[in-house]
């Protein structure tokens, strides 16, 4: 004899049936579509507020570009010349075009590349994270910490740097590390912005190292991508894209507190030793997850090279995030957040005076640079630790739902 149950609706909610397969896909694919649509809602009255000093630069430069001036050439006592590989220097001088031919303003037609990128960057991690067996809640809650983060807002949309053109194509090639997209992925991050190569050493190496011949037809692929001037000017190419024969310290590096001392030789030794190191370190993090890779290496060598200014925080803020959602990493979260608050403090805007002049904190703040400093290491430290061989702990590794390692 069956025992009736003192609680009906647990019957009754037993026997309902499941929902239908079709609603249940449309939950994870509407969330990260409302993330976009508010992300663009967010970006769109900052286009035209304001433009930085870079993008005022930038102007000026694509204006010459377009006039079929060789902006390598440029004596750099005189004027910025461009400091990067040619394929958005083709580009902005397309809009510096088209802004002459319409009437429109160069400065929002720049920023809207950005604000694709970082649409792109969004989408990224969120499809990172799926992969990598995030519900799509923690997946949608990665997008948004990128999408409203105040740093990539300010940088993008705001400032209009394109930093973030570069980091879209550096996750799509790291998401396309086992398949043929990788290198032209690649490819375009470097010649987008040249610290994408600051991976090199870790895709060349251990885990995840990618065949020679895709690292060599990426490498022909940024020639490629370099013409003319690999072939016209190929001593100002290579001279002003690797930085070489300038050197200076950030406005958030720790080496200022050296600086402030009346330091400066040493300061300038210990960056230069720091660069010199710095694959040597890097290879100490061969065994750990892609990303968290990709995580410490940004921050190391921003930390080590004394080259820091608030745009430098976001290189490897969508790795962090990824790292912390992901692989649970202590403290890849945290650092974000201060690497947010950092970009936000001090940067251009905190500098100089101006209509949208502010200065919450004292220019530049010694105190929050040496914390930047030593919240990095001891991230890099705790990853290291964590993933050498005599660390003995790498089980969180990048395995991929439902596809073969």
């Amino acid at each position: 004899m069956a025992i009736a149950s003192d609680k009906p609706w647990q019957g009754r909610m037993a026997e309902r049936p499941p929902l239908p397969r079709r609603q249940t896909e449309h939950v994870p694919f509407l969330l990260p579509l409302a993330l976009v649509l508010g992300a663009l809602a967010v970006r769109l009255p900052l286009l035209g507020l304001t433009a930085g000093y870079d993008l005022r630069v930038i102007a000026g430069l694509a204006r010459r570009a377009a006039q079929g001036e060789d902006v390598y050439a440029l004596d750099v006592h005189l004027t910025t010349p461009w400091a990067y590989f040619p394929p958005l220097l083709d580009l902005y001088a397309g809009l510096a075009r088209l802004a002459a031919a319409t009437g429109w303003s160069f400065y929002v037609l720049a920023k809207l590349p950005v604000v694709a990128a970082d649409i792109a960057i969004g989408t990224l991690l969120y499809a990172a994270l799926r992969r990598h067996g995030c519900p799509p809640t923690r997946a949608a809650a990665g997008m948004a910490l990128y999408l409203y983060n105040p740093l990539a807002l300010y940088n993008g949309a705001f400032y209009g740097r394109f930093d973030a053109i570069a980091l879209a194509f550096l996750l799509l090639a790291l998401e396309s590390c086992r398949t043929r997209l990788f290198a032209p992925a690649y490819a375009l991050a470097i010649a987008a912005k040249t610290f994408p190569l600051f991976l090199l050493p870790l895709l060349a190496l251990g885990r995840h190292r990618q065949p020679a011949r895709r690292l060599l037809l990426t490498c022909l692929l940024v020639a490629l991508l370099s013409l003319p001037y690999v072939v016209t000017d190929p001593g100002g190419l290579l001279t002003h894209a690797f930085y070489l024969n300038r050197f200076s310290f950030g406005s958030l590096s720790w080496y200022l507190l050296l600086l402030r001392l009346g330091r400066r030789p040493l300061a300038v030794t210990i960056a230069h030793v720091g660069v010199a190191l710095y694959p040597f370190v890097a290879l100490l993090l061969v065994r750990a997850p892609l990303y968290v890779k990709a995580a410490c290496c940004y921050a190391l060598f921003t930390t080590l090279s004394g080259t820091l200014f608030e745009q430098y925080l976001l290189w490897p803020l969508p790795f962090l995030i990824v790292a912390g959602l992901r692989h649970r990493r202590r403290g890849a979260l945290p650092l974000a957040a201060l690497y947010t608050f950092a970009g936000v403090m001090e940067n251009e805007y905190t500098w100089w005076p101006g209509p949208l002049h502010y200065a919450l904190l004292p220019q530049p703040s010694i105190p929050l640079n040496v914390a930047l400093m030593a919240a990095t290491m001891a991230f890099v430290a705790a990853q290291i630790r964590r993933d050498t061989p005599w660390g003995g702990d790498s089980s969180d590794s990048d395995k991929q739902v439902g596809r073969p390692m």
